[in-house]
């Protein structure tokens, strides 16, 4: 088993340096991360990036928990998750995670995670992932409306994640068009 990925923390952002890392993120512990920095060839484009990775919060999370990777310079001031709504955040990307699933963020089709079925640069994304932070919190018609149909038309099915009855884990339901 390889080394440990060393997550190096720049202000409240989680990066990773080494191509070697990035590589054992991706192909051994399916974490995609972002790409952000600009290659030395092309400096001036806005269209491909290169190191450093950027993780998301729950990504770092749960490579320090699951002990995957290590803070470089022993830096320990990481403070994600704090509050309930990041809790459940979390617990549903651990829960997708654990499925096996490639998760990214979903921002740009309204919902909290994309979550594919092998490396995104190989398939399209099957679900859009929405966090309910509190199971109680009303979930309208209108709302369960509203996100099938975006997920329909992105030919995606809605997944609706919210804390279980015990809080220590999350309950998911999908919401399928029929017939579409």
């Amino acid at each position: 088993m390889p080394g440990l990925v060393q997550i190096k923390l720049c202000g409240q952002k989680p990066l990773v340096f080494t191509t070697q890392d990035v590589k054992r993120l991706r192909c051994d512990l399916h974490i995609v991360g972002a790409l952000m920095g600009t290659l030395p060839r092309f400096p001036l484009q806005n269209s491909f990036f290169g190191l450093p990775l950027l993780l998301m919060p729950e990504e770092t999370t749960l490579l320090i928990k699951k002990h995957f990777a290590t803070w470089a310079s022993g830096n320990t001031a990481w403070t994600f998750p704090n509050t309930p709504r990041e809790q459940c955040q979390y617990k549903t990307f651990e829960y997708l995670w654990d499925q096996g699933l490639y998760v990214t963020a979903a921002l740009k089709f309204g919902g909290d995670y994309l979550a594919y079925p092998s490396d995104p640069m190989q398939c399209h994304s099957q679900y859009i992932v929405t966090v309910r932070g509190d199971r109680d919190e009303p979930l309208l018609p209108r709302d369960i409306i509203s996100m099938g149909r975006l997920a329909t038309n992105v030919k995606k099915t809605c997944v609706i994640s919210a804390p279980d009855a015990s809080e220590q884990g999350v309950e998911v339901f999908s919401v399928q068009w029929a017939g579409f």
